[in-house]
């Protein structure tokens, strides 16, 4: 049974396995309260992870989310559980009054494309600049 909860330090191990599988990185063991990260457990072991993080928007007087690291370890996928952890971030934004949700993905993901889709989320016609700050 699949159980959508908040990440706890002691899931870091586990979070790794999947960070390097589909990420081909790992992190750190710092939580912030700014970030709503969950997680994903089957047997207690993740197996899904999506981070929330919710930003003010001084323009509009709103919050918005920002949804980053949405991933499934690839034995896993296409059993719903991308779609449970939306479920929860979705109920999450209404209890904290965040009022829309954005999210970047690359051109490639084109399965993860058709479940954000089918979610609801709209493509906007943009392109993301970064540039890197030493």
């Amino acid at each position: 049974m699949v159980i959508i909860r908040e990440y706890k330090d002691s899931d870091l191990q586990s979070l790794n396995k999947l960070l390097l599988q589909v990420y081909s990185h790992t992190r750190e063991g710092i939580t912030t309260k700014e970030n709503i990260e969950l997680v994903a457990t089957i047997d207690n072991n993740v197996v899904g992870y999506l981070i929330l993080n919710k930003i003010y928007n001084t323009v509009e007087n709103n919050y918005y989310g920002h949804i980053n690291y949405v991933c499934v370890l690839e034995q896993y996928r296409n059993q719903g559980i991308a779609t449970k952890l939306f479920k929860e971030v979705f109920k999450i934004c209404k209890e904290k009054d965040i009022v829309y949700l954005e999210l970047t993905s690359n051109q490639s993901r084109v399965a993860a494309h058709y479940l954000y889709q089918k979610l609801g989320f709209n493509i906007r016609k943009t392109d993301v600049f970064r540039i890197p700050i030493a």
